[in-house]
């Protein structure tokens, strides 16, 4: 019984016992395998994303899927769906229109680009060597570079005709001035360094071109190598449309006046993967060629 004034005594705490460690250790989480799980999701997932083609092949996924809902609603005239394409191109193809269309674009292509590769990167060399080359040249590379080459093709087909060589000249037009400009900047940015090692060794110009500055070119000269293959698959395209209407150029404007959307899709798209494997190519080649070289240390100029 409590005394009055007196403060009433209170109850003994209570301890659990502690475990013999003498500490006390967290009970585990009773979810701990849905944890584990999760993590295991997450990181298998991550590895995914993280593995170099797999973004890349869900996002064409995503579009085909988001083209194909947006084309089901549309007149196919406006725009056909990837199955419809798909559908089309296998027509072609069976019926025989593709195979000599295509052989012949690729025909106009390897001449045009073959030829403005080797000129390109002959007259390139030697503008990055020549001060005065450079000097000389450098207004006609500036002025056709900065000229809008498809309207010329009505004064090439004056002075060529109507046939194989004025598309292979359109082609090579439209592509050589990218690998003069690239190869006579990669050859002129050669390290000074290298060049008075040569000069102290009295180095001969074509041992230097060959040995040195070629080398050290060579991620310049791919790099327009990619751009003018870029430009001359526009060349050869334009040029079967506008000269000859022969070729991929041709199939493209037959379907297109003849509102064949899903066959004129079918051959625009066959054109664009040409260029796709060709920048393919020239990337393994260069790898092949130069695997020193790196591009991320290349300023391509267009």
């Amino acid at each position: 019984m409590a005394v009055p004034g007196q403060r009433a005594p209170s109850a003994p705490a209570t301890h659990a016992p502690a475990p013999l460690g003498g500490t006390a250790r967290a009970e585990p989480a009773k979810d701990r395998p849905g944890l584990d799980e999760a993590r295991g999701t997450r990181r298998a997932v991550g590895a995914f994303l993280a593995y170099p083609p797999t973004l890349p092949i869900l996002s064409v996924l995503i579009f085909l899927g988001a083209w194909q809902l947006v084309g089901s609603g549309l007149n196919p005239i406006l725009l056909a769906t990837p199955s419809a394409v798909a559908v089309s191109f296998v027509k072609i193809v069976q019926d025989g229109s593709l195979a000599p269309a295509f052989l012949r674009a690729m025909e106009v292509l390897g001449v045009g680009f073959g030829m403005a590769a080797v000129v390109g990167i002959a007259v390139g060399v030697v503008m990055g060597r020549s001060r005065t080359a450079d000097r000389v040249l450098s207004p006609y590379v500036n002025f056709f570079q900065a000229t809008p080459l498809i309207a010329l093709v009505p004064l090439i087909v004056i002075w060529f005709g109507i046939g194989f060589v004025a598309e292979v000249a359109v082609t090579f037009l439209l592509a050589v001035w990218s690998i003069i400009v690239n190869t006579s900047e990669g050859v002129r940015n050669t390290p000074d360094t290298l060049l008075d090692m040569a000069r102290v060794y009295h180095t001969t110009e074509r041992s230097v071109i060959r040995n040195i500055a070629m080398p050290y070119a060579v991620p310049f000269i791919f790099a327009g190598l990619r751009i003018a293959l870029a430009k001359a698959l526009i060349g050869v395209i334009i040029a079967e449309m506008d000269v000859s209407l022969a070729g991929l150029g041709g199939l493209i404007q037959n379907f297109g006046d003849a509102f064949e959307t899903a066959q004129l899709m079918a051959a625009i798209i066959t054109s664009s993967l040409v260029g796709v494997i060709g920048t393919v190519v020239l990337e393994l080649l260069r790898r092949r060629i130069a695997p020193w070289a790196s591009r991320s240390k290349v300023h391509t100029q267009v």
